[in-house]
């Protein structure tokens, strides 16, 4: 999955279970794997077996996200849906499948596996171009339906947090 599937489905679907949540929170933990992964495999590859896929993606790192939540938040409710939202990537990520168990499971099942690249054409898979799709339209209708297309409204929303 790409950034419109992650950000998109993922604020949806909190929304769904909780009105107040924050968009900016819950784009951010959908994002949050990767926005820690992508980078570090550019920064330190050896670290990580020349993998995209590393620290973000464990359970390990999602425990401790729930603790930083729960710990922020002070209330279970809010924490466990932007959680959600952090875990929501796995599953689109389609985690369960090889190798990625080995990665979400770290370390418990050994290092991280080394990167398989195949053509780019890898990376448009149904599942990844209809969540991309779908992404971007739930984004698309949830900016004008509270008219973030408008600059006050997108500048108080981006200050706050808040759809109005």
């Amino acid at each position: 999955m790409l950034v419109f599937a992650h950000a998109g489905l993922t604020i949806s679907a909190a929304r769904a279970i909780d009105r107040d949540v924050d968009p900016r929170w819950a784009a951010a933990l959908a994002l949050g794997p990767d926005l820690l992964d992508k980078p570090l495999s550019l920064l330190d590859p050896a670290l990580i077996n020349h993998n995209t896929r590393s620290f973000g993606h464990t359970v390990f790192l999602s425990l401790f996200v729930l603790t930083a939540l729960l710990i922020w938040k002070r209330r279970p409710k809010p924490a466990l849906v932007l959680w959600a939202c952090y875990i929501g990537h796995f599953l689109l990520d389609s985690m369960w499948r090889d190798p990625n168990p080995a990665i979400l499971f770290w370390p418990l099942l050994g290092d991280f596996p080394p990167f398989v690249r195949g053509p780019i054409a890898d990376s448009f898979t149904p599942w990844n171009v209809l969540g991309e799709i779908a992404g971007l339209i739930l984004l698309v209708r949830l900016s004008r339906r509270h008219r973030l297309f408008e600059r006050p409204r997108l500048a108080a929303f981006l200050k706050s947090g808040r759809l109005a």
